[in-house]
């Protein structure tokens, strides 16, 4: 009952149709009917492959787009007009001004009479700095005599400008010499009392030289294998595995001690912060080198009411129970964080609070790929760009009450920032189902929505941060050495780093020169011995008020 069909011919004649039975009838309209529905489902497939098409190529479009920008964007973010996020990993190229005049440095000294010396940025720098070399410059011969008159000159002033000179590392040898004493008598021998050896007995290893092999590398970013070689144009052979060992015997020694004790005042505060990242270690037992183990790091920050200090921890996993772990069962108080849903199953007693940081992150991704099909005025009425000028409020906020008490910036907060944030998260509901799920600014509004209760905690109390960008900017020397060296060899050297990172990150918060301290405290913890006192360890603590003039900087991290 089939007929084949060519070009527009119908299927049957006229004739044809007149002849057939009604059974026959019927059944060719069952057989049409269900033709139809067939091309009917072919064509509704089609059109639903040509919608994931579509949304697989403006995926792909978005993350493109972030992914330029990630890549040859401006890092800085940009809350409403004229405000700007500090920038994290800013580039020197950002900052430079090529315009940009140095600072007068030419002093004037009269011998009639006397002008207020004038200081500026370049005296600051220099000041601290021994003057090795002073070049004079005088009359001589017949220049000393005036040609008009023929009378001696004389000096009536002295101009001094200073110049700085840059001198490369270089290597002084100690050498111990141990006089042996014997009775003449009975041949009793005698050595007198030996300062102890940082390292084995035999080891050249110094204080100065470990602080600057660790100074490299944790501070600076320079991986053993290039001090290696620094080392080797100065004709002094120093392997990487050598280095390696010193850096893990002295923070197991040493370091790790002042770890605790600053743990001890760590686990005091009420206000703390919390972030991870990733670290590869090739030596874990049971994994492939190629898996991902996790750095944590727990800190304070400068609302806290507490001493600055950051600690990291090496850890194997991301897994919830390793913050628990590390504040134990008698921390009470409030933890700030991102929005990693591990954190929200910590224990009553520690009250989370979020990242408002994370959520603007999330708008401005959205607001990134919005801008390659959007002029910059049809911007400023879509959804991110309104929610962004909303954060940015916030922000303002916080940046007019910095210098203030906690208690004046609570209320503060409540006065300014408290109705803005409730008509804040009015607006995201009204916006929760009209949004695409499945679209950035969709994933923007759900994921800020998701963590209301914990943005809105930092009203409470005026010692909280809005965000998490402490524990962010405790991670930037961690991060950019990652890049450098890539991953730990062995769990005990990703321990050594932590506790190396600790130690050098905190003493950059306190305003330490990191290698005057590691030398400073190497030098004393050696002769403290291996159980020192609790006193004496507070006194090396990088906060503490007793620490010598030559370890602080005026720079401040």
């Amino acid at each position: 009952m089939t007929a084949g069909r060519k070009g527009m011919e119908p299927f049957f004649t006229e004739e044809q149709l007149n002849n057939m039975s009604r059974e026959n009838l019927i059944e060719i309209m069952k057989i049409m009917k269900e033709q139809s529905a067939k091309k009917d489902t072919e064509i509704q497939l089609l059109k639903d492959k040509q919608k994931e098409l579509e949304f697989m190529n403006a995926m792909l479009s978005d993350r493109l787009a972030l992914a330029r920008r990630k890549q040859f964007g401006s890092s800085s973010e940009k809350y409403a007009e004229g405000y700007e996020q500090m920038d994290l990993f800013n580039e020197a190229e950002a900052s430079a001004d090529p315009e940009a005049e140095e600072p007068c440095f030419e002093e004037i000294h009269p011998s009639s009479y006397k002008r207020k010396k004038r200081t500026g940025k370049k005296e600051e720098d220099l000041s601290g700095f021994e003057v090795t070399e002073t070049i004079e410059y005088k009359l001589a011969g017949e220049d000393r005599y005036c040609p008009d008159c023929g009378k001696k000159y004389k000096v009536v002033t002295k101009e001094t400008v200073k110049r700085l000179k840059f001198v490369p590392a270089k290597f002084e040898v100690v050498e111990e010499v141990t006089c042996v004493y014997s009775c003449p008598e009975c041949g009793s021998m005698k050595r007198p009392e030996k300062t102890p050896p940082l390292v084995g007995g035999g080891s050249i290893a110094t204080p100065s030289l470990v602080a600057g092999i660790m100074n490299a590398k944790y501070v600076n970013g320079m991986p053993l294998a290039r001090q290696e070689r620094e080392f080797a144009r100065y004709n002094l052979n120093l392997s990487t595995k050598t280095m390696a060992n010193w850096i893990i015997g002295c923070a197991d020694r040493y370091l790790k001690l002042l770890y605790d004790r600053m743990k001890e005042e760590f686990l005091k505060s009420r206000y703390i912060h919390c972030d991870e990242t990733r670290i590869q270690v090739i030596g874990e037992p049971e994994q492939k080198g190629s898996t991902q183990n996790w750095m944590w790091v727990y800190l304070t920050d400068e609302y806290s009411g507490s001493p600055r200090m950051v600690l990291f921890q090496y850890e194997r996993t991301r897994a919830g129970y390793h913050p628990v772990e590390f504040l134990g069962d008698q921390y009470q108080g409030y933890f700030t964080c991102d929005g990693y849903q591990a954190y929200h199953s910590l224990p009553e007693r520690i009250t989370v609070t979020g990242c408002m940081a994370h959520a603007r992150r999330r708008f401005d991704e959205s607001l990134t790929v919005l801008k390659k099909d959007f002029t910059k005025e049809q911007l400023k009425e879509t959804t991110a760009y309104q929610a962004m000028a909303r954060i940015g409020m916030f922000y303002k906020i916080e940046e007019m009450i910095r210098d203030k008490s906690p208690e004046e910036r609570y209320e503060e907060r409540q006065k300014q920032a408290k109705p803005l944030l409730e008509a804040f998260f009015e607006w995201l509901h009204t916006l929760e189902e009209a949004v695409d799920r499945s679209s950035k600014i969709g994933e923007a509004v759900l994921y800020t929505l998701n963590q209301e209760t914990y943005l809105k905690r930092y009203l409470e109390d005026g010692h909280l941060s809005i965000d998490n960008l402490a524990a962010e900017r405790a991670l930037k020397n961690f991060a950019i050495g990652r890049r450098n060296w890539l991953f730990a060899k062995s769990i005990r050297g990703a321990q050594a780093s932590a506790t190396v990172y600790s130690i050098t990150e905190t003493a950059l918060l306190n305003g330490l020169k990191p290698y005057n301290y590691l030398t400073y405290v190497m030098e004393k913890m050696k002769d403290l011995g291996a159980f020192p006192a609790k006193e004496e360890m507070l006194e090396l603590l990088p906060w503490s008020s007793n620490l010598p003039d030559d370890c602080r900087s005026k720079l401040k991290k």
